[in-house]
């Protein structure tokens, strides 16, 4: 009885600590000052939430909870870590405009009687075609509409948006897997930081990915392609989980998905979109580079070996690669029957992999999808966290030890996990066998 006692009132305690960290990290993540202890506590959040996940006592009504608790604490934070929200608030005005936002780039001389604002001078790629798609736009306008010559207004609607959507996404992960695991996403100090804390659109794509999991489970084809329609509408790239749903429900998994893209693509269709949103994404691939640790070690290991900069030329043939790896995949999900959900997580891991650019809201999807089996996808766990101390290299604090650590010691969990199993079992407790034929 007396040590029952004490393991309740140590994992009280432990809650009581984890949620007073985590719930400081709106107060750290507002001043640049600051946002080196906004590192060590998401770090310190991340150990309490993996020490309350080993006990597994909560309930998933104190995780709903406290997940929404954090998500209002994360909501007053101003757009500091990122500028995104900007572009996102642009795009939306030139709507209620009647401009479409694919048709200019924000410095165009068309424009110039929009850039005499303080929205405009916070762009961060004002030389740069918009590349959100059409779902991403619509939600932008919602927030244009709320634009009353200063960003804030906006900033907030788009923000309060984003976090409902994103809430919803939470209440859709309980009906996929455990409540710790649950806990692992809807508490995670990157995820609030990104979601509720900066408003960006990843919050609306993790809803759709773990919709279309959830659908596919249940063998509901057509919701399952509305879904994955739906997330390729706000970030490109998950069109390409398509052929996952051709195999397992035929053609009728097709049409939904097409009749959407079709109908939300209509209202912004012109001959320039699709050459714009192209030069734009092209010009990102050779130009930016940011936390890609593959990518910075193949640079670097050319660079000692000829002394020269491949940068542009690895960029380019790393999208090539994954453009190639596709049918690969396709081909392996057929093969040993994948679960979806790792069919998913495969994809888009392998083209994080290959990018030269992994900011850390890029993330927010694979803990989603992450999270959603009975095992958890700790590398991807781990390199959310470290992938925080990335901020820190715009107030010229260290950069590349987060890059390190974070995909070295991806890389060795994802070792020891391969290659360590009954280890593994001892040190993060027993799992269940991962269905497939399931999910």
């Amino acid at each position: 009885m007396p040590g029952s006692r004490q393991v309740r009132f140590s994992t009280q305690t432990l809650l009581v600590c984890t949620g007073i960290v985590l719930l400081s990290g709106p107060l750290w993540a507002a001043f640049r000052a600051t946002w080196p202890v906004l590192v060590g506590a998401s770090f310190l959040g991340g150990a309490g939430l993996l020490l309350l996940w080993r006990r597994d006592v909560l309930s998933v009504r104190a995780v709903l909870w406290g997940a929404l608790l954090l998500r209002i604490a994360y909501l007053p934070v101003g757009p500091g870590l990122t500028d995104d929200l900007y572009r996102y608030i642009w795009d939306g005005w030139l709507q209620w405009e009647g401009i479409n936002p694919y048709r200019f780039v924000p410095s165009d001389s068309a424009l110039v009687s929009y850039q005499d604002t303080s929205l405009y001078e916070s762009l961060n790629s004002q030389e740069y075609y918009s590349i959100y798609p059409p779902l991403s736009q619509l939600f932008f306008a919602l927030g244009g509409l709320a634009y009353d010559g200063h960003w804030a207004t906006s900033y907030y609607v788009l923000k309060t948006l984003f976090v409902g959507v994103e809430c919803i996404g939470v209440v859709v992960l309980t009906r996929l897997t455990s409540t710790r695991n649950v806990l692992l996403y809807a508490w995670n100090p990157l995820v609030l930081i990104e979601t509720a804390g900066q408003g960006h659109t990843e919050a609306l794509l993790a809803l759709l990915l773990l919709t279309a999991v959830w659908a596919v489970r249940r063998r509901y084809g057509a919701c399952a392609s509305l879904a994955i329609a739906g997330a390729g509408l706000v970030k490109i790239y998950p069109f390409a989980l398509g052929p996952f749903l051709l195999r397992r429900f035929g053609w009728r998994a097709v049409w939904p998905g097409a009749l959407l893209v079709a109908g939300l693509s209509l209202p912004y269709a012109a001959p320039y979109a699709v050459p714009h949103i192209k030069a734009s994404v092209d010009l990102f691939a050779k130009l930016f580079e940011f936390n890609a640790g593959p990518y910075y070690a193949v640079k670097h290991v050319l660079w000692l070996w000829t002394g020269a900069d491949w940068s542009k030329t690895i960029g380019p043939l790393f999208r090539g690669l994954f453009l190639a790896s596709l049918p690969v995949l396709y081909g392996l999900d057929s093969w040993y029957k994948w679960s979806f959900r790792r069919a998913c997580l495969v994809l888009i891991g392998t083209l994080f992999v290959l990018s030269t650019t992994v900011h850390p809201w890029y993330l927010v999807p694979v803990i989603a999808l992450g999270v959603a089996g009975p095992r958890p996808s700790w590398p991807w766990l781990w390199l959310g966290l470290c992938s925080i101390g990335t901020y820190l290299f715009y107030v010229d604090g260290p950069y590349w030890v987060w890059i390190w650590t974070g995909w070295g010691g991806a890389t060795v969990i994802a070792l020891f996990r391969l290659y360590a199993p009954g280890l593994r079992r001892y040190v993060l407790g027993d799992y269940r066998a991962e269905p497939s034929a399931a999910e």
